[in-house]
């Protein structure tokens, strides 16, 4: 059965029956995908002979109910330990053990390729004519789906695993599952395995083993775009058993394992964590100019240190200065472009380039002329001649005195130029201006400023006598 509780809501909802009346169900297994989606299953029972099958039942994403019972083992072969995965994509991937005609057991898997509504076909894991239980599967960010599970090889049980590579079978069958390798040691019996995988795609595996005298527990690591497992770590103190141990993985890359560990008179719960994955951002600047590029958090500081180790999962935001004399004209690399800041999530090895170009060593020039200014009933009217394009403005004003009623600026305007010749530039003097020059003529001073397109700015003032009107 199942009880769902939405999201924001603080209550379960009833009790929904998954599996088929009048028959037994064990063993339930649920797995989440990022949309919502829930993929339920377990083992349940069929056929006069009741013999054990795997079963599904899914709620797609969004408010709704679980679908109609979908069977994944084949019928009359006992199958149990139902384990289920779903990828960050969708896809849902299902293993169990099931016994084969030659009557021992092997790992199956089938495959529900994300967007679609069916599972391919069962593909066998394990080899067969040795028995192989408790199959764990795990899926990476990246769809990287990695199986484990433990196998009789003959003489001891060995911890086995099968990988398959990111992407999926467009058919939606696990058949890009590679070969099962040895994780454990031969000759010592190895049991309990666990697995779990990082955001980065690094897959850790852990299991207790026998190594003649107690039970240790060990593990072993298959790095991020790597296809080969590290070598196997003891993990617990010799000398007294340890077993059921258990793995996770946080978005940092911190692998946190524990397991029970006998003790002189008790058992105890010990655990044994990993560092954090770390990963180098490199930086590189590239253009004839120059500055440099720090970031946040601390580490980058270009032109010092151009490469520093994030762990997994740090946002990184880099700043670019340019020096002066150049100009920072963008970013490449690891998703960064633009001239503003550059973030970048460390999920691997990243680098960036940061460009700086040398700007112009000869300004244009800002050596403008005014010709003449003639004041009219409202607006004072300049003929300016320019040598380029930019900007004009002017502002006349008028010195404050006790007597002064049009004190300040009297008149101001601005004027973009496309290009080099004579312009005419009108100010429009205030009413406080027009209704002072009915009483008397005043003196005023006209500053007009000039700044080209990439250049410096330059200004003249002049003084002129608004006469009475």
């Amino acid at each position: 059965q199942a009880r769902t509780r939405p999201a924001g809501l603080g209550t379960f909802g009833g009790a929904v029956d998954l599996s088929t009346t009048l028959q037994d169900a064990f063993h339930p297994q649920v797995a989440v995908g990022a949309d919502g989606a829930t993929t339920v299953v377990w083992t349940g029972t069929s056929g006069p002979d009741a013999s054990s099958i795997v079963q599904a039942r899914t709620r797609p994403a969004g408010p709704g109910t679980f679908g109609g019972v979908v069977v994944l083992s084949a019928a009359g072969r006992h199958a149990f330990d139902a384990e289920v995965a779903v990828g960050v994509g969708g896809a849902t991937t299902v293993v169990w053990r099931r016994r084969n005609d030659a009557g021992d057991y092997i790992v199956q898997a089938r495959t529900r390729p994300a967007g679609l509504g069916t599972f391919g076909g069962a593909v066998d894991l394990s080899t067969t004519l040795q028995d192989a239980y408790n199959p764990q599967v795990a899926v990476g960010a990246d769809g990287a789906t990695t199986v484990v599970w433990r196998r009789r090889n003959g003489f001891n049980w060995i911890v086995q695993a099968s990988t398959r590579p990111a992407g999926e079978d467009p058919a939606g069958e696990a058949t890009l599952f590679g070969a099962a390798v040895d994780l454990s040691t031969t000759l010592q019996d190895g049991y309990s395995a666990q697995v779990a995988v990082g955001v980065d795609g690094a897959t850790t595996v852990v299991w207790r083993r026998w190594n003649g005298s107690n039970s240790i527990v060990q593990a072993r690591t298959r790095p991020a775009g790597s296809i080969t497992f590290g070598a196997a770590v003891n993990l617990s103190v010799a000398g007294q058993d340890a077993g059921s141990p258990q793995v996770a993985v946080g978005v940092d890359g911190v692998a946190t394992v524990v397991w029970e560990r006998d003790g002189p008179t008790y058992r105890r719960i010990q655990e044994s964590t990993s560092g954090a994955t770390m990963y180098s951002l490199t930086l590189t600047r590239s253009g004839a100019g120059s500055g440099s590029v720090s970031s946040s958090p601390a580490g980058i500081d270009c032109g010092l240190v151009c490469s520093y180790g994030f762990s997994l999962s740090t946002s990184v935001t880099l700043t670019a200065s340019p020096a002066a004399g150049s100009s920072f004209t963008g970013w490449s690399g690891s998703g960064c472009s633009g001239t503003s800041t550059c973030t970048v999530t460390m999920l691997g090895a990243r680098a960036v380039d940061a460009k700086f170009t040398t700007l112009p060593t000869t300004l244009p020039s800002n050596h403008f002329a005014i010709r003449s200014v003639k004041v009219g009933v409202k607006a004072l009217t300049s003929t300016v001649v320019l040598p380029g394009p930019g900007t004009l403005t002017q502002r006349v004003t008028r010195k404050r005195t006790a007597k002064a009623a049009a004190a300040g600026i009297i008149c101001k305007t601005s004027r973009k130029v496309t290009k080099a010749g004579t312009v005419k530039l009108t100010c429009k003097l205030n009413s406080r201006t027009r209704s002072a020059l009915r009483k008397r003529s005043l003196r005023v001073s006209v500053k007009t400023t000039f700044t080209p397109t990439g250049g410096l700015l330059a200004s003249k003032t002049k003084l002129i006598k608004l006469k009475r009107r």
